[in-house]
Formats: structure tokens, C-alpha cells, sequence
């Protein structure tokens, strides 16, 4: 669950909405500039349309955050909801395709070894674990490298000469999946914000990086510009509620159920 302040309100972007807004991010991706996915195209778009589906699990019943009467930002989510939640994600991406599922497993591994040394997630390092949650988060780690071998054995048709994630056909389109995901919440969370996206896996490059440049609310300038079409219009569902504590989970469903349902209109432009 995604929330941001809104025109005085709480705008509330549901994490399967979220990567639904990611898929179409996928969908349009490449050019001559910013090479287009030729390997596992469409496998890699549902990832990225499904990589946050777990969350939707909690998000029937979010905790509160207690010095804010609002729901855990999801970035503060505990291990002892999000790995168990991640884990119903991972295999409900194994109903789609294998490869599918291995960039979804990596995504939500990810989250707790710094995107495989890519770079460091300040939120979640900033968590502090108890031994409980650390046990928690190293069973899925180790699990979660098993399964990535097995899938990419089925999706491949060979096992992996190491593990997938040092192979750079699998890291490259795992890195990709990260870009996507996050000009998403630049939208989502940030209402479109400037800011470096990297590392941005191009071919030949070893520190190439996209560069968001606010154009008014929810509209971003890439640079370098991803996309076919000059313009591209990369919609997400959201719920407007009041920004106020909410006296229970019960309370804030409740005012969920009721709101307002808008569909934000973001847009991806040229430099």
C-alpha cells in the first residue's frame, strides 16, 4: 500500500495497481537509444505487471502505523508479514511462466541483500530486526536461491553453470524490473519528482542511469528517453481518503470501501 499526501487527502495506490502501472511501463519500453527486452519480452512484462501481487494479502488487513493512525508505509513493513506475503506472490507467479517467477523471486529477495549488491535499500537497512525476523529473512533468502535454480532450469531447459542471479542475462533483466518499479513509484509515491534511477542495464554500459526531471504533477522527463513514442501515457488506479489517524484497521477499510476511485493520469515525456 502506497500512500502519499494529495491536495490535503491521503492518496492510497494499491501495490497490485502499482504493478499493474509497472507492466505498462514494460510494455512500452525500447527504442534505438534504450535497447527493447528481445529476450523473455512478454515473461518480463508480467513480472513486472505481478511482481507487488503479494501484497494484496495484506493489504486485506493493514496494520497502523501507532504514531500515525495510518497504515504501515511499505516500506516499514516487518519481515513476519512481508516475507509470508512475497512467498503468496512467488507462487502465484508460478501459474504464469517460469522466468515470470524467477525475476518475481529475485524482486522480493531482493528486498533484504541490497538488489544483489546494485545498490542499497536505505528503508528496509534501516529496519531493525530482531533475531526472530533475521532467522525469518534468512530461511527465505536460502530458500528463494533454491528455487532460482530450479526455475531456471525449466525456463533455460539446462541447469545454471552458478547462481542465476551472477549470470548477467538474469541480473540484467532483473536490474531492468528494478528501473521499471521505481519510475512507477516515482509516479505513485512522488507524483513525479527529479531524481537518478540506477544502475539502468544497457548493453556496452557500465554506469548508465536514467534521469527523472519533474514536468508538473505526475508528469516525468526521462532522460534518456526509453520509450517508442514521444509521449507515453502510463496510468495507475488510486483511492483518495481523508488524512487523518484512522482509530483501527476496521475504520480505515471502511473509509477505503467508500472513496473516491480515480485513475491518475501519468505521463512520460521526452527531455
Amino acid at each position: 500500500m502506497i500512500l502519499s499526501r494529495y491536495d490535503g487527502r491521503l492518496l492510497v495506490v494499491r501495490q497490485p495497481d502499482h504493478g499493474l502501472q509497472t507492466g505498462l511501463i514494460a510494455a512500452a519500453w525500447g527504442n534505438d537509444e534504450v535497447p527493447a527486452v528481445t529476450e523473455h519480452r512478454e515473461a518480463s512484462r508480467l513480472a513486472a505487471a505481478h511482481h507487488d501481487d503479494g501484497w494484496a494479502i495484506w493489504e486485506r488487513h493493514p496494520d497502523l502505523d501507532p504514531h500515525t493512525g495510518q497504515p504501515t508505509q511499505f516500506h516499514q513493513v516487518k519481515p513476519r508479514e512481508h516475507v509470508p506475503a512475497y512467498r503468496a506472490g512467488i507462487q502465484r507467479a508460478a501459474q504464469l511462466d517460469p522466468w515470470t517467477e524467477l525475476l518475481v523471486s529475485m524482486h522480493g529477495a531482493g528486498l533484504y541483500n541490497d538488489r544483489y549488491g546494485s545498490y542499497r535499500l536505505a528503508e528496509v537497512g534501516e529496519q531493525s530486526l530482531t533475531d526472530t525476523e533475521r532467522e525469518l529473512v534468512e530461511e527465505f533468502l536460502t530458500d528463494m536461491a533454491r528455487l532460482q535454480a530450479s526455475l531456471y532450469t525449466e525456463a533455460i531447459g539446462h541447469a545454471p553453470p552458478s547462481a542465476p542471479h551472477a549470470l548477467p542475462e538474469v541480473m540484467s533483466a532483473y536490474l531492468l524490473l528494478q528501473v521499471w518499479d521505481r519510475i512507477s513509484l516515482q509516479f505513485a509515491l512522488r507524483h513525479a519528482a527529479d531524481a537518478t534511477i540506477a544502475p539502468l542495464p544497457v548493453p556496452g554500459q557500465q554506469h548508465a542511469e536514467i534521469r527523472c526531471h519533474a514536468r508538473g504533477r505526475f508528469r516525468l522527463a526521462l532522460d534518456p528517453y526509453p520509450f517508442a513514442e514521444s509521449s507515453v501515457a502510463l496510468p495507475v488506479t488510486a483511492s483518495i481518503v481523508p488524512d487523518r489517524p484512522y482509530t483501527d484497521t476496521e475504520d480505515f477499510l471502511a473509509t477505503l470501501s467508500s472513496a473516491d476511485h480515480t485513475t491518475i493520469e501519468c505521463t512520460a515525456t521526452r527531455p
